[in-house]
């Protein structure tokens, strides 16, 4: 069962004790105790002060992709500058307030520059969005394997899973490697759960998505020098484009679909604490999220939410229907806007996509709706990665050319002239940056399409740019509908207090 006691609502990250009723909760899989549980009780089991265990909680800071810890660490926890690095402490004493706001999302993002360490954002790893979008190889450890040409070397190829691989899918495992405990009984893992697809389906998801990235590349190669040598196009079951791609396997009986996503964010870091720390035998999970201010009042007063991860989630089942292929496209952290494998741990209480923790705002995009995406997809990656390069853009531009959930927002809105998701943080300067690298871009002889339907392609790109929604500061008549793009991105079930708030399930008033 979930911890009692721990339904305060002064604690946005609080878990509700109504978490547990539904059979889909799965918490004899999955029990759940808050984060700041975990670490009060791990303190204690460490004897220590609680500064020195903070200080041991954040030592790993010097790796860029813990960051979000500074902001999904609970209030009482604040982030001293004694235990911090040096290039942090402005951060930390921004978030430890409290303070993130689509406004503050924004302005980090925009100067991203300046919060990186210097010897780090002169690595040549800093401009490589378009070699991550367009490479024809998989890193998996230490070796490149090339990608495959067609659905029976794609086939083959997922049956090879590279040991490397392997070990990287292991249900023990955390997607952020090289990570220390967090304390006594406090790991950054979340020990004991499981994957939803076996590792060979999650390693087809990994060589398709690169395979897609690598088709909608061919749309540069009459812009010179964008990307390597690459004189002739990818082809992969001899179709150029993911269009083609996927016109060819609905004509073979695949069923291809798909739905903008939106789940609670949590930057791909899980943690979990034995719950016998002599045996380590049961582990209680701790479910993460990072709490912002949303700007939006309800009953007078300012309404908190969890921000989200959002994705255009695409699925592609097999006449058999054997383990269907799961594929997201986003601008991520990882430095390029594109295509990737949905492989993340299951999480009954994240990312769950039947028990209502995943939200699916909007329609089911299929045939000539579901082309035209990629053809978007396609060609927003070619825009945001080559203005990424070109602008010498720290994580190939994430945050500054938009974060995962403002590039799928700008695809919703070119797809159906409206979007349902929030935070959106992409701002103006960015939004002409954009305008102008498109232009650029057609005038280079970026190839958008077929007749008609790429001068369609381009229009909807740019009406988007102009029309998308910005959230940095609501008020008038654009708060109504930006309220209803915040519940509609929030998961329908979850066991976050903030959440249910937000639905309705729990008063927004806290006992006295």
């Amino acid at each position: 069962m979930t911890e009692q006691g721990s339904g305060s609502n002064h604690d946005p990250l609080a878990i509700s004790d109504a978490w547990g009723h539904q059979a889909d909760d799965q918490i004899e899989a999955a029990a759940l105790i808050s984060f700041e549980a975990a670490l009060e009780t791990s303190w204690l089991r460490r004897g220590i002060s609680r500064e020195a265990f903070l200080s041991e909680l954040l030592r790993d800071l010097h790796q860029r992709h813990l960051i979000p810890l500074l902001a999904i660490l609970p209030r009482k926890w604040k982030q001293t500058s004694a235990v911090l690095p040096d290039h942090l402490r402005g951060l930390g004493a921004v978030l430890e307030g409290g303070l993130i706001s689509p406004l503050m999302l924004a302005a980090l993002a925009d100067d991203l520059q300046h919060l990186i360490p210097a010897t780090e954002a002169t690595q040549p790893s800093r401009a490589d969005a378009l070699q991550k979008w367009s490479a024809l190889t998989i890193q998996a450890s230490e070796t490149a394997h090339l990608l495959p040409g067609s659905l029976e070397a794609w086939r083959r190829q997922a049956k090879q899973l590279p040991d490397s691989a392997r070990e990287g899918n292991n249900s023990s495992s955390d997607a952020r490697s090289g990570l220390r405990s967090l304390g006594a009984g406090l790991v950054w893992r979340n020990h004991g759960l499981q994957h939803r697809q076996t590792a060979e389906s999650r390693w087809s998801n990994t060589l398709l998505a690169q395979v897609l990235n690598a088709l909608g590349s061919n749309r540069l190669l009459k812009s010179a020098g964008c990307y390597g040598s690459r004189s002739a196009p990818f082809s992969f079951e001899g179709t150029t484009s993911p269009r083609e791609l996927i016109a060819l396997l609905s004509d073979r009986g695949w069923t291809c679909r798909a739905r903008i996503r939106a789940s609670v964010a949590s930057f791909g870091m899980g943690a979990s604490c034995p719950n016998d720390p002599k045996t380590g035998s049961a582990w209680s999970q701790v479910p993460l999220g990072v709490a912002y201010r949303t700007g939006l009042l309800r009953q007078d007063q300012e309404l908190e939410a969890l921000l989200p991860h959002c994705s255009f989630e695409l699925e592609l089942i097999p006449p058999d229907g054997t383990a269907c292929t799961l594929l997201q496209y986003y601008q991520s952290t990882e430095g390029l806007n594109g295509w990737a494998a949905m492989n993340d741990l299951h999480r009954p209480w994240q990312n769950d996509r039947a028990n209502g923790t995943v939200a699916y705002p909007g329609q089911v995009f299929r045939a000539g709706q579901l082309l035209l995406a990629l053809d978007l997809c396609d060609l927003m990656a070619a825009v945001h990665n080559t203005a990424a390069d070109l602008g010498h853009l720290h994580a190939g531009g994430y945050g500054a050319l938009g974060f995962c959930i403002d590039s799928t927002a700008l695809l919703e809105q070119a797809l159906t002239g409206r979007s349902h998701l929030f935070p959106l943080t992409l701002g103006g300067l960015w939004r002409e940056r954009l305008h102008r690298q498109l232009d650029q871009l057609l005038q280079d002889g970026l190839n958008p399409g077929i007749g008609n339907d790429a001068e369609d392609c381009v229009a909807r790109y740019r009406n988007a740019l102009r029309a998308l929604p910005s959230d940095l500061i609501l008020q008038g008549d654009a708060c109504a509908p930006a309220l209803e793009r915040l519940v509609a991105s929030q998961p329908r079930h979850s066991p976050f207090h903030v959440v249910r708030r937000l639905n309705g399930e729990d008063s927004l008033t806290p006992p006295a």
